[in-house]
């Protein structure tokens, strides 16, 4: 069922060049990267991989807003900052969030700027994530940019 459902989102993505996800609108984009994310397996982690970046390479394209408003949406998403949604929650599986983006902040379409937000957010908030996530050295070693 997961395969198929990522084989789908994949075929979607390259044959309508993401047209079916509003990536003009950074709220839309950290949403879909929180369903992926719960849907992610260590299987699948090329082919989500490959999802995040074109959502992404998209998303970071667009020149109606900045980057900045984007990585605050990833943020929110993640859980490291409050949304001014009240009824907002957060991605549950945090590991798998963190994952995509610790190959997001690697990629050359992420802003460095963003990036270095991004790396900084977790940075500070290294103990609570630690606390959620099993074997999470690596993976928070991982956002040192």
């Amino acid at each position: 069922w997961y395969q198929r459902r990522v084989r789908e989102a994949v075929v979607s993505t390259q044959s309508t060049g993401i047209a079916a996800l509003d990536c003009a609108s950074p709220a839309t984009v950290a949403a879909f990267l929180g369903k992926l994310s719960r849907v992610m397996e260590n299987k699948t982690v090329n082919t989500t991989n490959q999802i995040l970046d074109a959502v992404l390479t998209s998303s970071f394209s667009q020149n109606d807003y900045s980057a900045s408003v984007v990585t605050n949406e990833l943020l929110v998403t993640m859980g490291l900052i409050k949304s001014e949604d009240k009824d907002f929650k957060p991605v549950s599986d945090v590991e798998n969030m963190l994952r995509l983006m610790s190959h997001a902040v690697s990629q050359s379409y992420f802003p460095p700027a963003s990036a270095k937000i991004v790396s900084a957010f977790v940075k500070k908030d290294r103990e609570v994530l630690s606390n959620k996530i099993r074997d999470c050295t690596d993976l928070l070693d991982s956002f040192q940019i």
